[in-house]
């Protein structure tokens, strides 16, 4: 019986966390907004996908208002207003 409600607690813990982790592979332009955050524009739909932690920062680096080639992992919750970039495998500036 213990069994069967610590199940069923957890599942339902599971339902209220959903997030959606994808890739994004494509060409857009990081910038800066007034609060220091990171945001990456993507060059075809114009979404934005905000980089919040230090890890995605340091690999942006000097790469600010430059087109560039970006294959990330990006989150977004249900019901949340914006998307995180949360991993950068790579980006690289395009001539």
């Amino acid at each position: 019986m213990k069994f069967i409600i610590l199940l069923s607690f957890l599942l339902t813990s599971l339902s209220y966390a959903k997030e959606e982790i994808s890739k994004l592979q494509t060409t857009g332009i990081f910038s800066k907004n007034e609060k220091g955050v990171f945001v990456f524009t993507d060059g075809e739909d114009e979404k934005k996908y905000y980089a919040f932690n230090k890890g995605t920062k340091d690999k942006v680096g000097g790469l600010i208002d430059q087109k560039v080639k970006i294959n990330a992992k990006v989150k977004k919750q249900d019901g949340a207003k914006i998307t995180l970039l949360t991993y950068i495998v790579s980006v690289k500036p395009v001539e």
